[in-house]
Order: C-alpha cells, then sequence, then structure tokens
C-alpha cells in the first residue's frame, strides 16, 4: 500500500486507484466478518446456561480470527482514507444529526466503522469471561460437558483449568488490546499492529484445529456437529459476495490501469 510517486504521475493515479479499490474490499469483508462473529457470539449468549465448555472454548478460538482480521481491516482502512485524503467521518445523516447534539460523535475515532469495532471488542470480552466461568467450574466426574480432552492443546502435567484460564485471560487481553490500538493509533503504528494482530491467528488456528481433533468421536450429540444448515448456508453467501466484491474491484484496477498506460496521460 505504501507508494512515494508524485502527484499528478500516472503511477501516482494508479496508487490511488489501487488503494481506493483495496479499501472498499476491506469495507465489504470486514462488515461481512464482523456480522458472521457478532451473530455468532449472540447465538452462543442465547445458550449461555446450556453450552458445554468445549463448544465454548472453540467458539471464543473461531471468533478470535474475526478480531485479528478486523484489528488488521480498521488499521489499512484508516491509512488508506489518510492517503486518499478522505474525510474520517462519512457524512450521511444520521451521522449528522448526532454529531450537532453530541461532541464524540465528532471524533475521528467514533465513525460507525469504529463503533462496530468497540461493540465486537465488548461482546468478545462477555464472551471471554462467560468461557473463564465455564472453566472456572470445570468438573471430570459430576456434571457433564464441564470438561474437554486436553491432550493436543496442554502438556500431560498441566493443572486444569488453570492452564486453560491462563490461556483464554492472556490471548484474550491481548485482542483487546490490538483492537483497541488499531481504532486509536490510526495508521502511524499500522506495521507494528498488524504483526501483534496476525500472531494471534497461528495460535488461535492450532488451538481450534488441536481441541477439535483431540475430542472428535468423544463426545455425546456431535453427529450434528457437521450438518448443514441455515448458519453455513449464511455464510457462504455472505462469502460469495466477498468474492465478487474482490473481483468487481480487481477488474475495475485492471481496466483503469490498462486505459491510463494506454493513453499515456491523465484524463
Amino acid at each position: 500500500l505504501d507508494g512515494n510517486h508524485a502527484p499528478g504521475s500516472i503511477e501516482f493515479a494508479i496508487e490511488q486507484k489501487r488503494l481506493e479499490c483495496v479499501s472498499d474490499i476491506l469495507l465489504v469483508g470486514n462488515d461481512i466478518q464482523m456480522i458472521l462473529g457478532a451473530s455468532y457470539m449472540i447465538s452462543v449468549f442465547s445458550v449461555a446456561s446450556s453450552i458445554d465448555t468445549y463448544h465454548l472454548h472453540l467458539v471464543f478460538d473461531i471468533v478470535s480470527f474475526v478480531g485479528v482480521s478486523s484489528a488488521a481491516a480498521l488499521v489499512c482502512w484508516t491509512y488508506c482514507n489518510v492517503r486518499l485524503h478522505r474525510p474520517a467521518i462519512p457524512q450521511d445523516v444520521s451521522s449528522h444529526l448526532l454529531s450537532r447534539h453530541f461532541a464524540f460523535f465528532r471524533s475521528a475515532h467514533f465513525t460507525p466503522r469504529h463503533r462496530g469495532a468497540y461493540l465486537f471488542a465488548m461482546m468478545y470480552l462477555v464472551l471471554t469471561i462467560l468461557l473463564c466461568t465455564n472453566l472456572d467450574n470445570w468438573s471430570l466426574d459430576h456434571e457433564p460437558g464441564r470438561c474437554y480432552f486436553t491432550h493436543l492443546v496442554t502438556t500431560s502435567s498441566a493443572v486444569h483449568p488453570s492452564a486453560d484460564i491462563i490461556y483464554v485471560s492472556i490471548t484474550a487481553s491481548w485482542m483487546i488490546i490490538v483492537m483497541l490500538a488499531a481504532a486509536f493509533s490510526g495508521a502511524r503504528w499500522r506495521h507494528s499492529i498488524l504483526i501483534l494482530a496476525f500472531l494471534q491467528f497461528p495460535v488461535h488456528l492450532y488451538m481450534a484445529l488441536a481441541l477439535r481433533s483431540a475430542n472428535q468421536g468423544k463426545l455425546e450429540g456431535e453427529v450434528h456437529e457437521n450438518n448443514w444448515d441455515f448458519g453455513q448456508t449464511t455464510a457462504v453467501v455472505l462469502l460469495a459476495m466477498a468474492v465478487r466484491e474482490l473481483i468487481d474491484k480487481c477488474s475495475e484496477f485492471f481496466f483503469f490501469e490498462r486505459d491510463l498506460r494506454k493513453r499515456g496521460a491523465l484524463p
């Protein structure tokens, strides 16, 4: 995304168009992931009293992927806006009316994108507390659903649930700090924020896969886990929308660059 071409040159126009396309793709992709992540957490909250610890832990790791991508998308979107000299706050009717009465709505850190990130972070915090509460009720031989097989995610000498609570607390705190840094630090610290965000990706990916593998075939009622239902269908439809947006923007940029170079001058 970085560039240093002189304003008014063909290369500069191509660079600006590239940033515009990247920004639009990020918006669509991030919106879809935020909707899926928030919906996933809401569905978990609705069955909080009955969901077992294994599935709650799995949800935590899966939702963490959305936190990683959200932080990265917010940083890159902010950077694209700075490079494109776009206004930080969109001039829509609702934002205009609210900003007249509430000063904080005029802040560059309280755009609709930022508000979505804050809401997601709060829901993620609630999910973390719910998981830690369930882990604190760890039971091997009393109430069913209060433990899971851990041989692929912890050492044989690890003490449960202490080891699990430490993992959840550290990764959740890390994620929330990175998301807030992405919202408040802006483009200046983009490289550091991106690195800190993506360092979490392999951690949660391994944990989700290892936890699933360790408990595969050992749980009651898991025959229904892989059934194709409304959730999977919705996710695929939203994914198709994101792919279409990606193809449209790539095609738009390709033809823009080709026509511009063919003319040899700016229109």
